[in-house]
C-alpha cells in the first residue's frame, strides 16, 4: 500500500551547510496496517509524513502509494492522487472563517461532491469524532482537542485509502 524506497531529505542551512532531516529510508506498509513513527523532537517524523504525500519532494528515492509512484507524477496527477490520502496536520490547519462542518466539508467541495452527499458525509464524520454538537462553531470557539478532532474528521471525509497523522 505505502512503499518508501531509499527516500531522503536535506535542507540547506543559513550558513550554506546542509541539515539531513531524513536519512535514506525504505519501508513498506501493507493495506490495513497501522504504522507508527516514534522519535525525539526534530528526528524527522513530520518530514517523513510530508514526504509520503509529497507535500515535500524527497531528494532521493521513490514514494509509492497503491503501486503508483507519486514522485514521478505531474502536479495535476499528484493533486488527483492526494484525494486518496487523508492528512491530519500537527497544527490542525483549520480555516478560521469556516465552521466545523464547513471545515470538514472543504475537501469534499474541492473534489466536486454534490451538496446532499457532502451534508451526509459531514454528519457521519462529526459523529465519528463526537463533535455533532459543535458543527456550527468556529475554530476559535474550540479547545485544542476539539480542533484536533475536526482535523481527523476532515481527513476521514473523502474516504481516503491512507490516513497520515
Amino acid at each position: 500500500m505505502i512503499t518508501l524506497d531509499n527516500v531522503s531529505k536535506k535542507y540547506q542551512t543559513r550558513d550554506k551547510g546542509w541539515f539531513t532531516a531524513v536519512e535514506p529510508t525504505s519501508l513498506h506498509i501493507n493495506q490495513g496496517e497501522i504504522f507508527g513513527l516514534m522519535g525525539y523532537s526534530g528526528a524527522g517524523k513530520s518530514t517523513l509524513l510530508r514526504l509520503i504525500n509529497l507535500l515535500e519532494r524527497p531528494d532521493t528515492g521513490k514514494v509509492l502509494i497503491d503501486n503508483q509512484d507519486l514522485t514521478a507524477m505531474s502536479e495535476a496527477q499528484l493533486r488527483q492522487a492526494r484525494q486518496n490520502i487523508g492528512m491530519v496536520f500537527q497544527q490542525f490547519n483549520l480555516l478560521s472563517n469556516r465552521t466545523v462542518a464547513e471545515n470538514v466539508a472543504f475537501p469534499l467541495e474541492i473534489a466536486g461532491w454534490d451538496a446532499a452527499k457532502i451534508a451526509q458525509r459531514v454528519q457521519e464524520c462529526l459523529e465519528i469524532v463526537d463533535l455533532t454538537e459543535r458543527a456550527q462553531h468556529y475554530p476559535a470557539q474550540l479547545s485544542g482537542g476539539q480542533k484536533q478532532r475536526v482535523g481527523i474528521a476532515r481527513a476521514l471525509a473523502p474516504n481516503p485509502k491512507v490516513i497520515l497523522a
